[in-house]
């Protein structure tokens, strides 16, 4: 029985541990709970401040009742450390796995403070009762040059200024103009050749997945150099002759054209 009671203690402490990890209250008042969490071998990269983060979000007032929420639909795009979301989200969303959801209760001084917002009927010093998961991140390593977290790398070789962005989405059609080469600098095609466009349709797989992630929030008239690991690209085999498997893709692309899907 002794030896069963230690072992009982040692299993309690470990399961309370765990749960203080999974749950806790800044001394500001900022309020987290983690009600999804990411095992560690599949947590490959943690938010960071200077980071491009994607996130649903479901926002409810103390009695439950839904102010705003974006869950399952276009993800709210914000990077960390740059105020442009309220100071409470801001750290709460700092430290998050892919997949991870959290529970959160911003305190209103921590969220929308004396003024409240009125667009969204929430009241001055309104303390917030927040869902969020985290989607996706984008690693900066400057304002033109970006890394994903599946590897995927984006360079702006020519950039668009954003009062004249024609931004692309899922169901645009795309003209678009490229150059592929291998890793090593192996040339493979370009429709600069025959000085014709490749034309497809943004969310319906016509083109390899990191050409696809690549050519999503575009702006027309915009260039990139785009770095594609193989399994964004032509995966384990190949498509052979011309590109051997497991290949990294290099490619210049240029979104010459672009027609929004409510144009079509």
């Amino acid at each position: 029985m002794k030896y069963i009671s230690i072992i009982l203690f040692i299993i309690v402490v470990y399961i309370n541990g765990e749960n203080e990890k999974l749950e806790w209250t800044e001394k500001d008042g900022l309020y987290i709970k983690i009600i999804k969490s990411i095992k560690k071998e599949r947590c490959k990269i943690v938010s960071q401040i200077g980071d491009i983060v994607e996130q649903y979000y479901k926002l409810s007032d103390e009695k439950g009742n839904i102010i705003g929420s974006n869950w399952g639909k276009k993800p709210y795009t914000f990077k960390l450390g740059n105020k442009e979301v309220i100071e409470g989200m801001e750290r709460a969303m700092t430290g998050m796995c892919i997949g991870e959801i959290r529970k959160v209760v911003i305190p209103g001084y921590l969220g929308f403070g004396n003024e409240g917002r009125n667009d969204d009927n929430i009241e001055p010093n309104q303390t917030l009762y927040y869902k969020v998961e985290l989607v996706n991140i984008q690693k900066v390593l400057s304002e033109e040059e970006w890394i994903d977290e599946d590897g995927l790398k984006i360079k702006i070789t020519n950039k668009i200024e954003l009062s004249k962005c024609k931004k692309s989405s899922i169901g645009d059609k795309i003209y678009q103009h490229y150059t592929l080469k291998l890793e090593d600098g192996t040339f493979i095609e370009s429709s600069y050749t025959n000085d014709k466009p490749y034309v497809f349709i943004l969310g319906t797989n016509s083109v390899i997945e990191g050409i696809e992630k690549a050519m999503t929030n575009m702006c027309e008239g915009e260039k990139r150099q785009v770095t594609i690991p193989y399994k964004l690209g032509y995966g384990i085999e190949g498509s052979p002759p011309d590109i051997p498997p497991m290949s990294t893709l290099i490619f210049d692309i240029y979104l010459y054209k672009l027609i929004k899907k409510d144009e079509l």
